[in-house]
């Protein structure tokens, strides 16, 4: 797989680097082509990635309230959903037509910060997640590594795996006997007045990362990928009232209170 063109980088975004994490910081630098920084400077920027507890961080100081974001499935939202969660029976495992007796292979096209993708995981499919921010998929491979190191989490997280490539590309990805038989979007919500209401890693994201997949162009051509490279359907995520991406037939959707899952039929 080619590796996906850094676009997003900007100069507000820095690698803090200190005496004990001097080595990650380099590594971190080298995979993301961002400026390390040391001492005042890391506190003149208005994001930066550092590390803190053994976890990678995306700091956000642009606001009055600094805040920071991270991957983790063992703790938190993600332990919560892993033991109290809708099982097979919620709308996104209806949507991706998981059975407990028959897991397709998903690949989440648009992986962000993995919530689904563990979901998916969770339920005994095995997922590829390609992500096309730097940033972000430097955070989910951190994340997914303390998963693996977690025995409570580490057979879920073996059947994720991450890959840093712009969806767009997927036709070109794989031959057809090893093509995934679901593939998964979850573009940026489209924006609106209720954007600032947005969970606090998603509002961190919109103000570090371009517009990214979230115009009609774009819309259009990530979903025309995903239907040819599905064996069997593509799922996309979007608010209840939010229309459909452009440029093709849905075949159905799932509806939950606030999220609808869009079905499309996969051409592969």
């Amino acid at each position: 797989m080619s590796q996906a063109t850094v676009s997003e980088l900007t100069p507000e975004v820095v690698i803090a680097r200190t005496t004990a994490t001097e080595m990650l910081a380099e590594h971190l630098a080298h995979q993301t082509n961002l400026s390390m920084v040391e001492g005042d400077a890391i506190g003149a920027a208005p994001f930066c990635l550092l590390w803190l507890d053994g976890r990678l961080l995306l700091r956000d100081k642009s606001t009055r309230q600094p805040a920071d974001i991270c991957v983790d499935f063992v703790q938190g939202r993600h332990r919560h959903r892993r033991q109290f969660g809708g099982g097979f029976g919620q709308p996104l495992a209806r949507a991706m037509n998981i059975k407990p007796d028959d897991c397709p292979s998903v690949c989440d096209a648009t992986g962000g910060l993995g919530g689904d993708a563990f979901v998916f995981a969770t339920l005994g499919c095995q997922v590829l997640l390609l992500e096309r921010s730097a940033i972000v998929f430097a955070l989910l491979q951190d994340g997914l590594r303390r998963a693996r190191e977690c025995s409570d989490t580490r057979d879920i997280a073996q059947r994720m795996t991450a890959c840093h490539l712009d969806s767009r590309d997927l036709p070109a990805c794989w031959s057809r006997p090893d093509k995934p038989t679901t593939v998964y979007l979850d573009p940026m919500y489209p924006d609106n007045k209720k954007r600032a209401a947005a969970k606090k890693g998603m509002q961190i994201l919109q103000r570090v990362l371009p517009r990214g997949i979230d115009d009609q162009n774009d819309e259009a051509d990530l979903l025309t990928a995903a239907i040819a490279t599905a064996r069997s359907r593509v799922v996309v995520k979007r608010p209840l009232r939010a229309p459909p991406l452009p440029g093709h037939r849905r075949v159905g959707d799932i509806r939950s209170p606030n999220t609808r899952y869009d079905l499309y039929r996969g051409q592969g």
